[in-house]
């Protein structure tokens, strides 16, 4: 199952800024959760079982799903339509000014403006270019960096605000940042989402309420987005997508908050992550 994203807007921990924490009067804020790297390769790998059905990333895979994307590639399905494939091209051009990818700059800027779902314009040698580029460690791990910093990091400054302290917390919270959208623009985003949350139960994990109740409220209000998106474009594609929620709420009611090894992602994904990996 393939990723479905907005358009990706300007990422800053100032974009969750906005979201009321609670209806019950304010908290401070508690610091981020701290993640081991056994947890990042699980949630990555988790990302894995969503976009490309396996269970370790794919960072050579490439393919036009006709879903208003254009090209989808690498691990996380970078978007020649939305801009975040063009960020990343741009830091692997920093990072290894001589790869393979660099002179479609120009051409995924102009696709990115324009918000042009079309493949054409790269010509017919993009894909196979995209296969020998993440042959690349450096494209490897730039790969999971500009992952990481656009929807992780929002993620984590999230869940630092509203006292979320389980990794499956977070998890819940990048998969729709990652999927929905990580700012308070994008309308079926993770800190509207959040939001909504917090309004329904009149807290939030900070102002004590359990995370599993949070989650649970969560999960039940972005699978309502889900099927029902605000996201221009997004009727068709995300009402497929509601098992990557039910998926996330099966670990919450089988207890497998810290994503200990070994874990099997249902929601018709019946995908078991054993050795969690990137």
């Amino acid at each position: 199952m393939k990723r479905y994203l907005a358009p990706l807007l300007a990422v800053a921990v100032a974009a969750t800024a906005g979201v009321a924490l609670s209806t019950a009067g304010s908290a401070s804020a508690a610091s981020a959760p701290r993640l081991d790297q056994k947890t990042i390769y699980m949630m990555d790998d988790i990302t894995a079982v969503f976009e490309q059905s396996k269970n370790a990333p794919q960072y050579s895979n490439i393919e036009n799903d006709n879903d208003g994307c254009g090209w989808t590639a690498g691990w996380i399905g970078f978007c020649t339509e939305t801009g975040d494939m063009l960020d990343l091209v741009k830091k692997y051009n920093v990072a290894n000014p001589d790869n393979v990818l660099k002179k479609y700059t120009a051409t995924l800027q102009k696709l990115a403006d324009d918000q042009d779902d079309s493949t054409a314009p790269l010509g017919s040698k993009f894909s196979s270019d995209w296969k020998t580029a993440a042959k690349d460690p450096v494209f490897v791990q730039t790969q999971l960096k500009v992952g990481h910093d656009d929807y992780l990091t929002p993620a984590l400054t999230m869940a630092g605000q509203i006292g979320v302290k389980t990794n499956l917390g977070v998890e819940n919270l990048f998969d729709t940042a990652l999927m929905m959208g990580p700012a308070s623009t994008d309308c079926d985003g993770m800190p509207n989402i959040v939001k909504e949350t917090t309004k329904a139960l009149g807290g939030t994990p900070a102002t004590g309420v359990s995370e599993a109740a949070f989650f649970k409220q969560y999960n039940t209000i972005r699978i309502k987005h889900m099927k029902n998106p605000c996201t221009p474009g997004r009727q068709n594609d995300w009402p497929d997508a509601v098992g990557r929620a039910q998926a996330l709420q099966k670990l919450w009611d089988t207890g497998h908050t810290s994503l200990a090894p070994s874990i099997t992602i249902a929601g018709g994904f019946d995908i078991t992550i054993s050795n969690p990996h990137d």
